[in-house]
Order: structure tokens, then sequence, then C-alpha cells
């Protein structure tokens, strides 16, 4: 990659857990040039970064790419105001909490010709970049039902904050399991090649005694138009955090899960490992998204999640009907 990209502007806003963990990814990979802003100014009174005090047009201007890690109910607010400014975008998973305004961002950036993605770490994960290969090559024959299962109780998301203050827990702030659980919504319509939804159905509730106002669990599912059948269950609420997927073909399923990283095939006559990575360091995923947005941005291409991509998930996810 070329030195003017080494030394790009970069500002994240938002330096909460994973704001902080794209700073520190970013100077592992060499970016100098590193901003942060923060409406809480003590996340970022220790750093030796640069800080931003003020977000307007001026300021952002300064700015050749902007990080939005922000709480999801600011993603699109913030991210108009970095695109006005000529920013090109990494926006953290969801896209927003409603389909308010995401048009006109998407505008914006067809206008300026801005670089846009919305990080969904998992879709680099060895074993998940394993399936998306096996079905491209048609090896698992007809696929029939995509299942996706996430599971893990909310208070041991973030051991040192209170989950009651936390956004997963407030309606207007975009929380809730559905959107918090993105990632598995993402990799179904993904490993479907974004097929087209004939119907959607989405069951949720609260049904714990978690000090939330959203929904702590959900199962939807979907029909295509390829005749694949997809379900999404997730909660807040499984003691064991719980991450896995089954496919099922015409040729066997496929299955794995988060805990031994291993990729089945199994059928009437194995169960056979065809993918296995050892001592997996999640936040590789993160380093590989990294490395992968500034690939494309450096070559002017789009990204494979953009705001188009995102865009049309989301709507199942905030309708849910």
């Amino acid at each position: 990659m070329s030195k003017f990209f080494k030394n790009m502007n970069i500002i994240i806003i938002g330096f909460g857990s994973i704001g902080q963990r794209h700073y520190k990814n970013l100077c592992r990979l060499g970016y100098d040039n590193l901003s942060v802003y923060d409406i809480d100014q003590k996340k970022i009174d220790k750093m030796k970064c640069n800080i931003v005090k003020e977000l307007n047009l001026k300021t952002l201007k300064q700015f050749d790419v902007a990080f939005i890690c922000s709480p999801t109910y600011l993603h699109i607010k913030t991210s108009i105001l970095c695109a006005q400014a000529g920013c090109h975008l990494f926006i953290e998973k969801p896209l927003s909490h409603s389909m308010s305004e995401i048009e006109t961002l998407q505008k914006i950036c067809q206008k300026k010709k801005l670089i846009n993605m919305i990080g969904c770490n998992l879709r680099f994960h060895p074993c998940l970049k394993f399936v998306k290969k096996y079905l491209g090559n048609n090896k698992l024959g007809k696929i029939y039902s995509i299942n996706h299962e996430f599971g893990y109780y909310l208070p041991r998301w973030r051991p040192h904050q209170d989950y009651r203050k936390n956004y997963s827990s407030k309606k207007k702030q975009g929380g809730g399991i559905i959107l918090d659980d993105i990632h598995e919504f993402d990799l179904l319509f993904w490993f479907n090649e974004f097929n087209m939804v004939k119907e959607s159905k989405f069951i949720f509730g609260k049904n714990s005694n978690l000090e939330i106002e959203t929904e702590d669990i959900c199962i939807a599912s979907f029909k295509f138009n390829n005749k694949v059948l997809g379900l999404v269950r997730c909660d807040y609420l499984q003691k064991d955090h719980s991450r896995n997927l089954k496919i099922i073909g015409e040729n066997g399923n496929i299955e794995w899960d988060f805990k031994e990283d291993i990729v089945w095939l199994i059928n009437d006559r194995q169960k056979k490992n065809v993918f296995e990575i050892k001592n997996f360091d999640p936040n590789d995923g993160f380093i590989d998204e990294l490395k992968y947005f500034f690939s494309c941005l450096s070559k002017g291409e789009e990204t494979f999640n953009n705001i188009k991509r995102a865009k049309y998930i989301l709507q199942y996810c905030t309708k849910r009907k």
C-alpha cells in the first residue's frame, strides 16, 4: 500500500470498546495520523493521540477517513456529517437502528464517490470464509436451509459496565438482540448470495427479568426466492456463550461451532473435518477487516458490505414482521 494511504488522516468517532480496538489495530498496521472524538471526554483524557473536541464540517474536512463507532442510533447522523466533509466511511455494525436518512447518506457517498463499509468482522473468520468458498464451489449441492444461532447473557457482555446503562438495553438507542446480533443476519444473507426474500417472519419479545427496554430473544425465519429457508435464533439469555451454524444441503450438512473452530461435513457416510483453525485470535478478523477496507480504498473499489448491502438486511431487522 502506498505511503499516501498510510499517511491518511483518520478520525475515530466513539471511543468505546470497538473504537479502542480499531485505534489499537490501526496503530499496529502503521497508521499514525489518528484522531479521536467521544462525547465522554473521560474515555480519551489519558490517550496520547490527537483529540477532537467538536464535530463539524470545518473540523472534519481535515480528515480522509472516518470510523463511526458511536452508539447505533447516532450512526447515520454522524456518517452524513462526515460524508458531507468528504470522508470515506467505515461504519460499525449495525448500519443504523432505523431506515431513516440512509438513502440520504447513500446519495452523498455516490455523489462524492466515497468508499464505505459496514464492519461485520465475522465475514473474515477463517472458518466462515471457508464455508463461503465451499458453498460457492457447489460442493454441498443444492442448499435447502441455512441456520444460525447466537446467545450470550447480556450482563456478561461488558463485565466492567452496568448493562442497564448500555445502549443494548435502550430502545431509542437502537438496542435489542436483533440489531446487536446483526452478524447472524448478515452471514445468512451473505451465504445465500443476497438472494431476494420472498417471505420473512420475526417472533421476539422480552422473556427474562433483565432490566432492559428491548427484546431479549428472537427467532427469525426467511424464505428466499431460490427456495432456501433461513433461520436466525438469538438471545441475551444463554449463560453459556453460543454461536453456531448448520447448513443443510443435497450432499450433507455443513456445521460449525465457534468453540472448536472446525467445519464439519456430515452425511450418511461420514463426519469429516473439512477445515480447522487452531488458536484463532478473534482480533485477527478485525485486522483483516481493516486491511480489506484500506485495500478497497487504495484501488477505489466498492467494498462487499457497503451501505446498499447493509440497508437491504436492515430493512427486515427493523420492520420485524
